[in-house]
């Protein structure tokens, strides 16, 4: 019996020393893993930046932006009369108060660093305007993506405050990939550059303060980039809720480009009827009210087409839109000066 117990007793032993021999190796294991693949991910780097229309300068992350080279469109630094930039560390705001413009299509041509996963800063301020709807552009990538449309910068942050972009993406064997609504859009990269164009629109110049493109662990990025920004890349939970909004902007779209066509087809248009097509055409797909539908009127002259029209600003009222009481006021002029003049002659 004592043999039996003994020979328990060690078997009970051996077991636990089995139970936490694997543990620790589990433990190692772990602990290895992580070891790898932190070393596996690639740091953070600048791989170029730029201050557009200024010289160089350092922020306060360290990131060096080159002075601009370009010859192509106007430098200005108009945004140095202000007495501050909102929204930025006061070390950076020279960043957003140089820029380059121009009063056609620009842009950039940058070099890459291989392949790995890359994101796009761009820096902008508004400094000029001082309402919407004055400066609207779009951003083209590669000459293939747009990946910011229809840019209205004091719609998003007001005069004088500064606004950035961030846009990511991924280089894979030699080829620029992109996601865009849930599909991966793709382009050659030439020569080892990248292309950044600045689109000109219908409203005013297109412009740029600043840009950098970094590359490596993109989980870094929070940390390195402090102020605020539009994150061009949208989460996962949110993919699917964008893409049928956008099929149903899509779809709205298409809905008024065919009655658009439709009209230009007839004769002719009043003036402010003209005015709305022209809108319609510039801005953002909206669901027409059945009151603008039904609305159609005709004029002797036809309306010349939108995409050849140029507008520098909003809206202006109308001219033939005076209330009828405008047209009344020279006859109640003459009855006001009538009554006197023949309260004399009465009294003669």
């Amino acid at each position: 019996m004592c043999n039996v117990a003994g020979k328990s007793k060690r078997n009970v032993n051996n077991n636990s020393a089995s139970a936490e021999s694997i543990l620790w190796i589990l433990k190692v294991s772990c602990v290895f893993a992580l070891l790898l693949q932190s070393a596996s991910a690639e740091p953070l780097k600048v791989v170029y930046a730029l201050n557009a229309g200024g010289s160089e300068h350092t922020d306060q992350n360290g990131i060096h932006y080159e002075a601009d080279p370009l010859n192509v469109g106007i430098a200005s630094d108009y945004g140095k009369h202000l007495l501050m930039i909102g929204r930025v560390h006061e070390e950076d705001e020279v960043l957003y108060r140089t820029e380059r413009y121009h009063t056609t299509t620009f842009g950039y041509d940058f070099p890459a660093d291989g392949d790995g996963d890359y994101a796009l800063i761009m820096k902008f301020c508004e400094v000029y305007f001082d309402a919407p709807n004055r400066k609207v552009f779009d951003v083209l990538l590669n000459r293939r993506h747009t990946v910011i449309k229809q840019l209205d910068i004091y719609n998003h942050v007001g005069r004088g405050s500064a606004h950035d972009e961030i846009v990511y993406f991924k280089i894979v064997n030699g080829r620029l990939q992109y996601e865009f609504e849930g599909e991966i859009e793709t382009s050659d990269v030439r020569n080892g550059h990248l292309r950044l164009d600045f689109i000109k629109g219908a409203l005013d110049n297109p412009k740029i303060n600043a840009f950098a493109l970094l590359k490596g662990d993109m989980s870094q990025l929070s940390r390195l980039h402090n102020s605020e920004a539009s994150d061009r890349r949208a989460d996962t939970e949110e993919e699917d809720a964008l893409k049928a909004k956008k099929t149903r902007d899509n779809q709205q779209h298409q809905e008024r480009i065919v009655r658009y066509n439709e009209r230009q087809a007839q004769r002719g248009y009043d003036d402010e009827e003209d005015e709305d097509d022209d809108e319609m055409m510039e801005q953002l797909p909206q669901q027409p009210s059945s009151q603008q539908q039904q609305n159609q009127q005709h004029s002797e002259q036809k309306a010349p087409d939108s995409s050849q029209r140029m507008r520098s600003g909003p809206r202006q009222p109308s001219p033939y839109s005076m209330d009828d009481s405008s047209i009344l006021m020279p006859v109640f002029i003459a009855i006001g000066a009538f009554i006197p003049l023949l309260f004399c002659l009465c009294k003669l």
